[in-house]
């Protein structure tokens, strides 16, 4: 049995070159062990932490509630997921109109405002749970645009806290909920081809500030001739 199976595996063949090599069982069981060490290198890349780490010096590196919660954050639905609550959070900034009379659009707004507020905030906290807050080289405030979503997060927080004491006027609180206007920069952070072309223009600020000089001194010189 063993043998006339040996024969079949050798009667297999694969083009290589424009030629048709034979492939013997060798090659087959090389073929697999290099696809298992593959799913196995795949695998350890998504749960993978350094070792001795700690998140919030509570969760340590192999803790499986840690590991979960980040296979979680970066799989591929969540994160599609956050992209449609930004879109959808940002229409609903649009709508959210001071001249807006009807106070069933207006509760139905902020109803859903809030639904996202908090689900903005779940996945702030998960990703500290995942990454550690600031002390550590991976942390979650060591990314720039996460402390753009760490600010939002926060001022909203403070915003609900404020609110719930009748006896604090809050007026000096109103212009921060000018920062959910910020919010549709997360889809920034959230796409690697959009973060670099942003960082781009960011790094090309300075060479335009010398070219916008250069124009201005122009300007001046036709401006004191035309005088």
């Amino acid at each position: 049995m063993d043998q006339s199976a040996n024969q079949n595996l050798n009667k297999i063949s694969e083009m290589k070159n424009g030629k048709m090599v034979p492939i013997n069982h060798v090659h087959l069981k090389q073929f697999a062990s290099r696809a298992g060490t593959v799913g196995k290198s795949k695998k350890k890349t998504i749960t993978e932490f350094d070792e001795g780490s700690t998140s919030l010096f509570v969760f340590s590196h192999d803790n499986s509630f840690r590991i979960w919660l980040k296979n979680f954050t970066e799989n591929s639905y969540f994160e599609g997921f956050i992209y449609h609550m930004i879109a959808l959070n940002s229409l609903l900034l649009m709508l959210d109109e001071p001249i807006l009379k009807d106070q069933y659009q207006k509760t139905t707004i902020d109803t859903m405002l809030l639904i996202i507020s908090i689900i903005f905030i779940a996945e702030c906290v998960s990703k500290i749970m995942v990454y550690g807050l600031i002390i550590g080289p991976k942390t979650y405030l060591r990314d720039n645009w996460n402390i753009l979503d760490f600010v939002i997060v926060f001022f909203t927080v403070l915003t609900w806290i404020l609110e719930s004491f009748d006896s604090i006027d809050i007026g000096f609180m109103r212009g921060f909920r000018a920062l959910r206007a910020l919010r549709p920069l997360r889809v920034v952070s959230k796409s690697e081809g959009i973060k670099t072309v942003v960082n781009s223009l960011l790094e090309a600020i300075p060479a335009l500030l010398n070219v916008i000089l250069i124009i201005f001194l122009f300007l001046l010189v036709f401006g004191i001739l035309g005088v």
